[in-house]
């Protein structure tokens, strides 16, 4: 019997379900309390870019309006998310072997990389003007890329992780819907919209995941 192998279902649940929705609960409460705070306009949710919630700066941006007064609480709530996933990954990772091990866990320290670099450099005129637009782009892309590759991933280790088949399947079709929906529709549909179908896709995977584990802790 292999050392993951020998890990109860339950350690792993008792600590990676929590994480996991915290992290969703922080992200999707945090936005909704941001997005209110607007002062100068309303906030769009199909419009703007999730990015602006966590942005500074106060102005005209390439045709958009940016005023986000609460947003260093959105900073704070993206990287204490990430953290919360890449607690959780690393717990789930116990549980494997193999490469299943090694990506769960890389991909949930990604996620956090690419969050804290989303919070640090938030998009506005200030990512033109110190050349840090790659450190943004790369936190925005590899936070899609990392989350819902980690659906995919955990969706196909199901078995090992003791979860049920339905949970495998919903989770390979979020991740699939979150890394294709990007090339699919940028460009031709709202950017917030856009957006939101890759982060919310993901966030849907950790929340019933989230559940499932400490549903597991009931049996």
């Amino acid at each position: 019997m292999s050392s993951a192998t020998a890990i109860p279902l339950r350690t792993v649940a008792r600590w990676a379900g929590p994480a996991l929705i915290a992290a969703v609960l922080t992200s999707l409460v945090t936005e909704a309390i941001v997005a209110a705070a607007w002062d100068r306009h309303p906030y769009s949710y199909t419009e703007d870019y999730v990015n602006f919630l966590g942005s500074p700066f106060v102005g005209e941006f390439r045709g958009f309006l940016i005023s986000s007064p609460l947003w260093w609480l959105m900073s704070i709530a993206w990287v204490v998310s990430g953290t919360l996933v890449a607690a959780a990954s690393i717990a789930l990772s116990r549980k494997l072997t193999g490469w299943r091990r090694r990506t769960t866990a890389a991909l949930g320290l990604a996620q956090a990389t690419a969050l804290i670099l989303f919070a640090a450099f938030p998009l506005g005129p200030a990512r033109f003007d110190d050349g840090t637009l790659v450190l943004y782009l790369i936190g925005a892309f590899l936070s899609i890329i990392a989350g819902n590759a980690l659906a995919i991933v955990t969706g196909f280790s199901s078995s090992r992780l003791g979860l049920p088949r339905w949970l495998a399947i919903a989770s390979i079709a979020l991740g699939g819907i979150g890394l294709l929906n990007i090339p699919l529709t940028y460009g031709w549909t709202p950017t917030g919209l856009a957006e939101r179908i890759s982060l919310y896709s993901y966030l849907l995977w950790a929340l019933i995941t989230g559940l499932a584990l400490i549903r597991s802790l009931h049996r």
